[in-house]
């Protein structure tokens, strides 16, 4: 008898499932090289034109058929991908190659896309790998249609099987929707790719990072996925198989909890209001996320618009995808957060130098203010498109007073030069990101300076425990539940109150629903979360008294160690919620 093997990779969409597993194995096609006659060039051209075309039709239909089913949010990553092919750099590229080389245009698709990957894949960046993974896919469709080859390579499975496979592109995940796909789980990926969000948004559960799964099994092996904390069980035992069965019963009589919960307010059952937001990265996510139940965006992350265009976006780009959200969002609010570039967020063509340690060097307000131009015109657009509901903007990585009053003198003449040139804006509350120790020493002054405080509290784990979270060698060191940020989160919340204004929380720990009691119970106003976290998040709240979560929290900032404090979390979210399916969240990116 095969013993049964245990692995455990990162929970990419919750659920379990147990069956057969269907190996899938890329099957990229053979491409032929071959010089063209000067007679055929011109020919070759049109034949390119032609496929771009085809392939374009092909993204926007996939686009068109997945709203309905997924959402605008998780649909537009085919939106994106065709407006790639709108990209003049890179069809011009091939166009010309075509011309200069002589050469069909199947392999000069293949060299570009190689060239492009190559580079972009030279950047630090889970942006960057996503373009890199975006340019793949796109070029394979390319090459496929010039072909004449299928559009995709999962053929429909004769029979319901999880599928297991080394990498899946966007394109293979949405031909997954009609197919006897009960679960996903694959060797590479990452708990933010695109692939991830849709197969969240399809509600398959998938497990990622598994490194080499795939070449370590085989098709008809029994597997048990369990995307609620990433572990993967090849060939289980039947004492295995019975427990999994009564989790995946336990976990869908858990979800069918939440049919309504988006229509309900995020409220204890003694009355505590939590304003629950969402983090998103682009404009047209708010219509998603606020038919989950959120009451507006905590995070709007908008360094992502330099992805999306490709370069630095101008003031009216900027101005145009501001308002979108402010206007689909009102009444509620959206909060935008200035630039967070550097760190891990680095674009080509905003050159940030060689810096040995990049996340303590130079980023986010600091590029900004030593850019001042870049800063005032983000400031603008976000100033124009105020007039369209409540608006907030929040400055990144403030370590003192003095970055916040700088920043509040660029925002004033901004205002000025506006109302000079006759333009309308709305109300603006302004706020900092409470993410460096020194910020949190210092709150008492900053929240005289500010209208409210956002704790992100993944760079403020990993300064505090000078963890950089990244780094695989000390990864197990990253305690988001460890008794120094517990304690931050208090000084800093007591701080805001003490001066009368708002403090929520935008990073991971406020989606983990480990820490939901806890952090009710230190008197957070607001929880900001990815839109895949807040039907659970909310009805944990629902199902908590204010009074017993302060009760519990203040047992918390008893406990000196992160390993006695996850303890304590577990054994009360247990104890209180039998069901919940416990997530292990990763570091995530804030």
């Amino acid at each position: 008898m095969v013993p049964e093997r245990i692995l455990t990779g990162i929970p990419a969409s919750p659920g379990i499932a147990i069956g057969e597993l269907f190996v899938y194995r890329h099957d990229d096609p053979e491409i032929p090289r071959f010089a063209l006659d000067p007679s055929r060039i011109d020919r070759e051209v049109d034949r390119f034109d032609h496929t771009v075309e085809i392939s374009r039709m092909q993204l926007l239909n996939m686009y068109h058929r997945l709203i309905k089913q997924i959402g605008e949010g998780a649909a537009s990553i085919f939106k994106a991908q065709a407006t790639l092919l709108d990209d003049v750099q890179f069809t011009g590229e091939i166009r010309d190659a075509v011309r200069r080389d002589m050469t069909n245009a199947e392999a000069v698709v293949n060299d570009t896309s190689q060239r492009w990957q190559k580079a972009i894949s030279s950047l630090d960046g889970e942006l960057f790998r996503q373009k890199s993974h975006d340019i793949h896919d796109v070029s394979l469709r390319l090459i496929k249609n010039l072909l004449g080859a299928a559009d995709h390579s999962i053929g429909p499975l004769d029979r319901p099987a999880i599928l297991v496979s080394d990498d899946l592109m966007p394109s293979d995940v949405a031909h997954l929707v009609h197919k006897n796909v009960l679960a996903v789980a694959t060797d590479l990926g990452s708990e933010t790719s695109h692939t991830v969000i849709l197969t969240r948004s399809l509600e398959v559960p998938a497990v990622v990072g598994l490194l080499e799964l795939s070449i370590q099994v085989k098709n008809g092996d029994r597997i048990i996925i369990d995307g609620n904390n990433g572990k993967v069980i090849v060939n289980p035992s039947e004492n295995t198989i019975r427990i999994y069965v009564a989790k995946q019963m336990q976990y869908q009589h858990y979800t069918a909890g939440f049919a309504d919960i988006h229509k309900l307010p995020a409220v204890t059952k003694d009355n505590r209001r939590i304003a629950l937001r969402a983090n998103i990265e682009l404009p047209h996510e708010v219509d998603s996320v606020l038919n989950s139940g959120a009451e507006g965006v905590g995070l709007y992350r908008s360094e992502y618009l330099f992805l999306l265009h490709g370069r630095i976006p101008d003031e009216q780009e900027q101005y145009d995808n501001y308002r979108q959200a402010i206007e689909a969002a009102a009444p509620n609010p959206v909060t935008i957060r200035t630039f967070d570039l550097g760190g891990d967020k680095v674009f080509g063509e905003f050159p940030l130098p060689a810096e040995s340690n990049p996340f303590l060097g130079w980023r986010a307000i600091r590029v900004c203010l030593d850019q001042p131009e870049l800063l005032r015109t983000q400031l603008r657009a976000i100033v124009r498109a105020s007039r369209a509901g409540p608006t907030k903007i929040m400055f990144p990585f403030i370590s003192g007073v003095g970055e916040i009053r700088q920043v509040k003198v660029h925002l004033a003449e901004v205002k000025k030069e506006l109302a000079a040139e006759k333009v309308k804006f709305g109300e603006i509350t302004v706020g900092v990101m409470i993410e460096l120790p020194s910020a949190v020493l210092v709150a008492d002054s900053l929240a005289a300076e500010v209208d409210f405080f956002s704790i992100g509290t993944n760079d403020l784990t990993q300064f505090t425990l000078a963890v950089d979270r990244n780094n695989q060698q000390v990864k197990d060191r990253y305690q988001p539940l460890h008794p120094a940020l517990i304690r931050l989160i208090k000084m800093t919340v007591d701080a805001g109150h003490k001066a009368g204004i708002e403090v929520g929380v935008c990073g991971e720990i406020a989606a983990n629903p480990l820490a939901t009691l806890l952090l009710v119970g230190l008197h957070l106003d607001e929880l900001s979360v990815s839109p895949v976290a807040l039907p659970q998040i909310k009805q944990i709240i629902r199902s908590i008294s204010y009074s017993e979560a302060v009760n519990f929290a203040e047992k918390a900032l008893t406990i000196d160690t992160a390993e006695e404090l996850l303890v304590f979390c577990e054994k009360e979210a247990k104890a209180r919620f039998a069901e919940l399916p416990i997530w292990n969240n990763g570091n995530g990116t804030v």
